[in-house]
């Protein structure tokens, strides 16, 4: 999609924040962003409703703190009726964060932190809001495709076996997981399909510091698993998942005498990002080679490609998400585009796979 073209229609955008401090900024970045419009503002949730139905945006800006009715009621509404981007814009922090998260597991877009006049400056927010725009607009027909596919899916498409464990002994197989934009509750699927194999799991989701911990923590609850940050020196073991904490550290995973273990080492941005899944996938095929399993799901741009790579040639399986069922196609598109994808499969059939492959070749994935 490209952004500002003359010949292209303006992507609407509907701004719904109690603040009219925060409506007028907002509202002034957008218009002068090249390809967006604010086509209108609401104050509260009940606004909000009314004027998604009367002015059908493209785009959503919502803050979660609304007067009244609380903004995760709205989306979860919005939702429910149609495939719209939801772009939280809202202030974080402590238990701000459940929210975020809570949003994102409904099926929110992204979100930003609005500016705190510290470390978010104006001008980092400026910055953010625009990137993250242009990120929502872009998975506009990707949403409307990923939900007309499951409804022919349920109704014509038979469904792969659930995931069954396999018999093995000795160490498990590792799978290294890597998403970006739609990553929660995509990652969130495949963990819950992937618990009963009992198999170690490590997760790059691009997040910043705070969330990681409590992304961990509702995981957990959702799952089953025993799910964690991840921890320098910590051992990965059967069972159990890690997410790399969101910051200036990446995330790798070593084999220590047999042990797998999480080292977090601080370095530059590796594929725009850092945490990077390029960061993890190299580090996992360096340590277990074809013992592990590489996904890489739903995301802008194209960190974790190289890394897929690096582990398909290491003999590792390696599966990307199918283009209809992310919201943003970038990294799975990214990963197929240089040969690194095994496998392209949709998101609520990635953990069967994985189950499937460890049936048919134990010899090759379990130490």
């Amino acid at each position: 999609m490209t952004f500002g073209s003359a010949s292209a229609a303006p992507v609407k955008v509907l701004v719904v924040d109690d603040s009219v401090l925060m409506q007028k900024l907002m509202t002034q970045i957008i218009n002068g962003a090249p390809g967006f419009e604010v086509i209108g503002v609401a104050g509260s949730a009940e606004e909000g409703w009314d004027a998604i139905q009367e002015l059908r945006p493209d785009v959503v800006t919502l803050d979660l703190e609304l007067p009244g009715r609380h903004g995760l009621k709205l989306l979860a509404r919005v939702l429910k009726q149609d495939p719209l981007p939801v772009l939280i814009v809202s202030a974080f922090g402590g238990p701000g964060a459940d929210n975020t998260i809570q949003a994102l597991e409904l099926g929110a877009i992204d979100f930003i932190e609005k500016p705190d006049g510290a470390t978010n400056t104006l001008e980092v927010f400026m910055k953010h809001l625009v990137a993250a725009l242009q990120r929502a607009a872009a998975s506009r027909k990707m949403i409307a495709a990923a939900k007309q596919m499951a409804q022919m899916a349920q109704l014509a498409q038979p469904r792969m076996a659930a995931p069954r464990e396999p018999a093995r002994s000795g160490k498990a197989a590792l799978v290294a997981i890597g998403a970006s934009t739609g990553g929660v509750p995509a990652v969130q699927t495949v963990i819950r399909d992937l618990a009963p194999l009992q198999l170690p799991i490590s997760v790059v989701q691009h997040m910043p510091p705070g969330y990681t911990q409590r992304f961990a923590e509702r995981l957990a609850t959702a799952t089953g698993l025993d799910v964690r940050e991840a921890a320098d020196g910590m051992r990965l073991k059967p069972g159990m998942a890690v997410i790399a904490p969101g910051g200036p550290r990446h995330l790798e995973i070593e084999d220590r005498r047999g042990e797998l273990t999480c080292v977090l080492k601080e370095g530059p941005l590796v594929s725009g990002h850092s945490p990077s899944v390029d960061v993890m996938f190299h580090s996992v095929a360096r340590s277990l080679g074809a013992q592990a399993f590489g996904v890489l799901l739903t995301g802008m741009g194209r960190d974790g490609a190289d890394g897929l790579l690096a582990m398909r040639k290491a003999g590792a399986e390696t599966l990307i998400q199918s283009g209809e069922t992310c919201v943003v196609n970038g990294m799975p598109k990214a990963a197929f585009e240089i040969g690194a994808a095994e496998r392209v499969v949709p998101l609520d059939q990635i953990g069967a796979a994985v189950s499937q492959l460890l049936s048919e070749r134990p010899s090759q994935r379990i130490a």
